[in-house]
């Protein structure tokens, strides 16, 4: 018998849904590998605007420290276009540094690519001004976010791609970021799929990057996923609406059996970030997260506090269940979200929890399920200055029975800035 799995509406055989995410990046049908960068000059590409930004080191790499400039290939290989291919490259990193490989672009002479779709290269760069950057290495920019940084500055980084007509896959140091399937309606401005060249990013003058290798092969321009885009209910257009307002949504509490595995899946089918949850007894369990795009959490309430260790979790969320163990896991400098399942915010004691929470910089859960804590609390919150995380949006079914998520950012009148986001 065929098993049927539903993802945001959608029928799809548990045999597809699981040759969707393993498919090797290495595909019989490709073409010959073709080295972009020749390692000693910057023969076949072009700066745009500031080119002093790019060189070459003596070691070969084409190197970017300076004012905005994007480097073009338009080499003997380009031949027109690419459409679907599969890249290599490798990059490095410094501190602070941004940077992007953007492919289906053409060349132009000034400002950020308008053409074209952007693969992030960054993993400490924290924004200009008044903006902050949340999105991190290995997102497929605007479109599937990654809020968590799968790789460190100053060591060489392997981004893989492979792009197949509606099908985007990323990979950094072999850890599949996102598995992205387009939808054929045009959704919140995200740019469709198309072909052209490649472009590699120089930010601005904090930005110092390196790249030492770029390979890339074609393949067939009829090459599909065959994969039956997934719609995402009342949430679809929400979610890509709030995404350009830099909110991420990231599931820090998931209550669900949901296996390693599958919380990976939910990730690519969806673009909201989840976590592997466990309890202080099983956290080496946290483990199997290895490889996979999740953060990792230890849930503690008052009772197991003590048992919590010394962890490499990216954070801690205690649950309450009462008054005073919400006093308890407040005060204890151990948690970094606080779950309120005793529902003490909605009692005339909210006031000095909030201060509590504010004072020991423990963000406040926001439960999309149990539609907790009220509207009301949320504005007092906000105007004490706490931090808010997202729970309640896995499983799929789940999202189907409330947006009460949407409603908070609206009613309390949340910024991207108001959110907590695990080790940023």
């Amino acid at each position: 018998m065929k098993k049927i799995y539903f993802f945001w509406g959608v029928m799809i055989p548990l045999g597809l849904l699981l040759s969707s995410s393993s498919r090797p990046i290495v595909s019989q049908s490709s073409g010959a590998w073709m080295q972009l960068i020749n390692g000693k000059d910057m023969s076949g590409w072009k700066a745009s605007e500031n080119k002093e930004t790019w060189s070459v080191t003596p070691e070969g790499y084409l190197q970017a420290v300076g004012k905005r400039s994007h480097l073009f290939y338009e080499g003997e290989y380009l031949n027109g276009a690419f459409k679907n291919f599969e890249f290599e490259a490798q990059v490095r990193t410094f501190k602070l540094a941004n940077s992007g490989i953007y492919f289906h672009t053409k060349y132009q002479e000034s400002g950020w690519p308008s053409q074209g779709i952007e693969i992030q290269v960054n993993n400490s760069h924290i924004g200009e001004g008044d903006y902050i950057e949340l999105k991190r290495m290995g997102s497929l920019y605007g479109v599937r976010n990654v809020y968590k940084t799968f790789a460190k500055d100053d060591e060489w980084i392997t981004v893989k791609a492979r792009v197949e007509n509606d099908r985007v896959q990323i990979w950094v140091n072999d850890i599949k970021t996102v598995d992205y399937i387009q939808s054929e309606r045009r959704m919140g401005g995200i740019k469709k799929l198309s072909s052209g060249t490649f472009c590699l990013q120089g930010h601005d003058p904090n930005s110092k990057m390196q790249y030492r290798s770029f390979k890339v092969r074609r393949l067939p321009d009829a090459a599909s996923s065959n994969l039956a885009p997934l719609t995402y209910a009342p949430w679809q257009d929400s979610l890509l609406k709030y995404q350009g307002q830099q909110f991420a949504f990231i599931d820090l509490n998931p209550r669900t059996s949901l296996s390693p595995q599958d919380l990976a899946k939910y990730v690519y089918s969806t673009g909201i970030n989840v976590a592997l949850l466990k309890n202080p007894k099983t956290a080496k369990e946290l483990s199997e997260a290895k490889k996979l795009p999740l953060f990792t959490g230890i849930k503690v309430n008052a009772d197991n506090l003590a048992q919590l260790k010394t962890t490499t979790a990216d954070y801690i969320i205690g649950e309450s269940t009462g008054i005073e163990s919400a006093r308890a896991l407040l005060n204890s400098q151990k948690i970094n979200v606080w779950s309120d399942k005793g529902q003490d915010l909605s009692t005339d004691q909210a006031d000095a929890l909030l201060d509590l929470a504010k004072q020991n910089k423990v963000a406040i859960e926001i439960d999309n399920v149990s539609k907790t804590p009220s509207l009301a609390v949320l504005r007092k919150a906000k105007a004490k200055g706490c931090k808010f995380a997202f729970a309640g949006l896995v499983p799929a079914d789940k999202l189907n029975l409330s947006l009460y998520v949407l409603e908070a950012i609206r009613g309390a009148k949340l910024t991207y800035k108001d959110q907590y986001v695990p080790k940023w």
